[in-house]
């Protein structure tokens, strides 16, 4: 009897995932996922150009949403659909209710200074739920950065107990939800103004978060026309202990001038800078010693460790020129300092100009109308009338002869004087004598 390979090949395979194989999770069962948007009812979140937070999480919230319902095995809640005030407790056990696979919380970001910019992700610090975080944060931060958006990177943070800081992450993770909090931009910085000032661009971060959340689970669309299946994620070990955050300076932060132009005012400024323990995100520079400093500039590429850029002294002042450099939890080092040569002002330029001109002129009319000299000469050069040079001398001899005369009386009073005192003097011995 001859056997057919072909059919028991099938059948053995058949055996093989009924009792023991193992297929993608997004075919086996619907992903469940809650997106939670940040703040709501009295609680308002940032405030910022006439922009609230609370409102701004919503919209994204719902295109999120939208957008994810069009792919294929996958189940989408919203914490909270009306303009309501939730508790972060609240809101992870309305996860945990849906068994929802993974927690999104949407926000906005703003910074004590107003001088922060860029988008970033928190994630827990702890076990699994750090090694999911960080692995759908990797994705999100990429389309960050496509998009346009400065990445801050991907960050943990603890409390005073060594626990996530983040409540709605602390929440989630005691629940054994894997949880990341969204700081999309920061309000209060022009370099992001144009990322959320319209519902227009609010419902592109909400794609966007799709976007990242598909990516991740490896979904697929037939309405959008895409397949994320074996899309790669970042493949992070589970830590053994809390991931902390890295809360020292940066190690290196040296400078070196090149070119000044004194005139202008134009520096160039070199960079030799380093933070061993996570990378550098911003610059900045000063020309006064560090009593001024520059916006927060991009530290670009993220890899390298010399950076060189120029800088604009301001004109009529004697430059000090210092850096800071900026790890990713916004911890700061100093460079050494540089001192330079004074700037010229416009005065000076100005007057340095003139004195040229007149330097020149003077040199023109000599080669066009050389000194004659002799008496001509010396008229030219004193611009004296006739007469008061001609009584000049005299009068000059005649006050010579005042002044003799008058040391002459002088001295003859002092020898009267001392002839009298002597003679004064030896009447007295002479007396002395005689007795």
């Amino acid at each position: 009897m001859k056997i057919n390979w072909r059919i028991l090949l099938a059948c053995l395979a058949g055996l093989f995932f009924l009792y023991g194989g193992s297929v993608p999770a997004y075919a086996a069962q619907p992903v469940v996922v809650a997106i939670d948007p940040g703040h709501g009812g009295e609680n308002l979140g940032a405030e910022c150009n006439g922009y609230t937070e609370k409102n701004m999480t919503m919209i994204v919230a719902l295109a999120m949403k939208e957008e994810l319902e069009k792919y294929e095995g996958i189940e989408v809640y919203l914490t909270r659909e009306e303009d309501k005030d939730m508790s972060l407790e609240e809101r992870a056990e309305y996860a945990a209710s849906r068994n929802a696979d993974f927690l999104f919380c949407l926000h906005f970001n703003m910074s004590a200074e107003h001088d922060l910019f860029g988008s970033e992700v928190w994630v827990s610090a702890f076990g699994e739920e750090y090694q999911e975080g960080y692995a759908f944060a990797s994705g999100e931060m990429e389309l960050f950065e496509e998009m346009g958006l400065y990445p801050r990177g991907i960050k943990t943070r603890l409390n005073d107990k060594g626990e996530d800081y983040y409540g709605i992450i602390r929440h989630a993770t005691a629940r054994g939800i894997p949880s990341a909090l969204i700081e999309h931009c920061h309000l209060d910085q022009e370099n992001d103004t144009a990322f959320y000032t319209s519902g227009e661009n609010l419902e592109k971060l909400g794609i966007l978060d799709a976007t990242a959340v598909a990516r991740y689970y490896g979904l697929k669309s037939e309405i959008l026309g895409v397949d994320y299946s074996g899309w790669p994620k970042e493949e992070m070990p589970v830590p053994a202990g809390p991931v902390k955050p890295d809360l020292t300076e940066p190690d290196i932060c040296i400078i070196d001038v090149g070119q000044v132009d004194i005139e202008t005012g134009d520096v160039e400024v070199s960079v030799y800078a380093s933070d061993y323990d996570s990378y550098l995100l911003y610059y900045s520079y000063s020309w006064d010693g560090g009593r001024n400093f520059s916006d927060l500039q991009k530290w670009e590429p993220r890899s390298t460790d010399t950076l060189t850029f120029s800088m604009k002294v301001p004109p009529g002042t004697i430059p000090e020129v210092v850096v800071k450099v900026y790890n990713k939890y916004d911890i700061d080092t100093e460079s050494n300092h540089v001192y330079l040569p004074s700037i010229a002002s416009v005065e000076e330029e100005e007057r340095a100009d003139t004195m040229e001109e007149e330097a020149v002129e003077a040199g023109a009319m000599t080669a066009k109308n050389p000194p004659k000299g002799g008496k001509e000469a010396g008229e030219k050069k004193s611009r004296m009338p006739e007469k008061e040079r001609k009584e000049a001398p005299e009068a000059t001899f005649f006050y010579f002869l005042q002044v003799a005369f008058l040391c002459v009386a002088i001295l003859l009073v002092l020898l009267l004087l001392a002839g009298i005192l002597t003679g004064g003097f030896r009447s007295k011995k002479k007396r002395r004598r005689k007795k």
